[in-house]
């Protein structure tokens, strides 16, 4: 018998540049430009609207590749130098070559468009974006702690653009003024140490004035390096905690006060790896803004989901009947019922919930009253959520997007239910980066 003809391997083709310069046509939704080479669409970072680029091709896929502007003519009027020396390496920021001050409207246009293509829908009022200052911004941040294998080097850092690999930096803007100095102090006090492979972050966390560091830990610290960690914290007047495999925590030196102000009269008290919104300015403009859309009256109950520690329900709390807020996270329900007593609020009540299954058996749910409803769903939205809160038949539901797309989707679910589009506008809580956050007032028709 013959043998069996084998099929043959498709020849491997290496991602190459492209010098013949292309022109940039318009932002994706991701902010990166968008243009076209030999009939196939081409993303390219670091590239403006109007511009002539050469580039690297990075990704290739069937319908489109990715790639890296390597070389740029007729350069856009929004165009400005990084603000940050490791820009062109470092994952961190991939929009530090975008003037801070046109991006929010940038981005406001981008998720209006998608709005429109999507839901075909166009909001009655669209509201200036929220703005935060560029630099200096960031009061959370997750820093990657590393050994070099070849010589022991110590790295600390963020992962490389689009890479696993950690890159030692000395200074990054976007954190809080507080931290300056925290890569320089981490090296000060941990180079000379001959094994921290065990050693694997440090998350920031800061309040209003006090804060935590959060070094995560793959085996228990010898004694050794609790007295250097402690030392690191005290250097930037904060306190030092751990955290092992089990995410326990252990505090290594006393604590201050881990607190923000939420609005005037509202203050909520976090632990180290609480989610916390990043941008603290941001973030009470965002609840004000909430309190302003929703306007709650004393006769109405809302409905907050995703509601984490309670930044919108306790402070809108004082204005309602009834705040009920559901969260997945047990450990966030147990903090939102704390900041409830710390702040005298006796008519919040916080439950835990897998919001990504049926809810129709909760006793929240059973109760059968939300006059309002605010929605800060995860990335993915709320396709499966959204057609069961409903038949709550709110009159005002307030929907705050870290997706543009999953907004666009779950808009036309809106709209197909009677509702519309009252007000929008981007909050710009993650400046110098594509991510876009925004809010949406949808209203019952009557």
């Amino acid at each position: 018998m013959p043998r069996k003809q084998q099929r043959s391997k498709p020849a491997y083709r290496p991602l190459h540049s492209i010098d013949t310069p292309l022109v940039v046509d318009r932002f994706s939704h991701e902010c990166r430009g968008i243009t076209s080479y030999q009939g196939k669409t081409l993303f390219v970072r670091n590239a403006l609207p109007g511009e002539r680029v050469s580039v690297r091709l990075e990704k290739s896929y069937k319908r489109y590749d990715e790639a890296d502007a390597i070389d740029i003519t007729d350069f856009s009027s929004d165009r400005v130098p990084p603000a940050c020396p490791h820009y062109n390496s470092c994952g961190g920021c991939d929009l530090q070559h975008l003037n801070p001050e046109r991006a929010p409207e940038i981005k406001q246009q981008l998720v209006l468009d998608q709005l429109q293509r999507f839901a075909d829908c166009t909001p009655v009022i669209v509201e200036a974006p929220i703005i935060s200052a560029a630099t200096g911004y960031r009061r959370s941040a997750r820093i990657g702690i590393n050994q070099r294998q070849r010589d022991g080097a110590l790295l600390t850092g963020f992962r490389r653009r689009q890479s696993a690999k950690l890159m030692d930096i000395d200074h990054c803007p976007v954190l809080d003024p507080r931290l300056d100095q925290l890569f320089s102090i981490l090296h000060a006090y941990l180079d000379d140490l001959s094994d921290l492979r065990h050693l694997t972050e440090v998350l920031v966390s800061l309040g209003d004035t006090g804060g935590a560091l959060r070094f995560r830990l793959t085996r228990p610290a010898s004694e050794q390096l609790k007295e250097r960690l402690t030392a690191i914290a005290a250097q930037l007047q904060l306190s030092a905690w751990t955290e092992d495999n089990q995410q326990q925590l252990t505090q290594l030196s006393p604590s201050s006060e881990l607190s923000f102000l939420a609005n005037h009269q509202t203050r909520l008290h976090f632990l180290p790896g609480d989610f916390l919104q990043v941008n603290a300015s941001v973030n009470r403009a965002m609840i004000a803004r909430a309190q302003a859309w929703l306007n709650p009256k004393a006769d109405q109950v809302l409905l907050d989901m995703f509601c984490g520690l309670g930044n919108f329900s306790l402070p809108l709390a004082p204005h309602l009947k009834q705040v009920i807020g559901v969260e997945g996270s047990l450990t966030m329900v147990e903090r939102a019922r704390q900041n409830a007593v710390r702040n005298g609020i006796n008519n919040a009540e916080f439950y835990c919930a897998d919001l990504s299954q049926p809810i129709k058996a909760s006793t929240w749910f059973r109760q059968g009253q939300a006059d309002l409803i605010l929605l800060d769903p995860p990335r993915s939205g709320a396709a499966e959520l959204l057609p069961q809160l409903l038949q709550l038949k709110p009159a005002k539901l307030l929907y705050i997007a870290c997706n543009p797309a999953a907004l666009a989707r779950d808009a036309a679910v809106l709209l197909e239910a009677g509702y519309c589009l009252q007000r929008f506008s981007v909050l710009d809580m993650f400046p110098n980066t594509s991510h876009i956050e925004s809010m949406a007032l949808f209203e019952r028709n009557t």
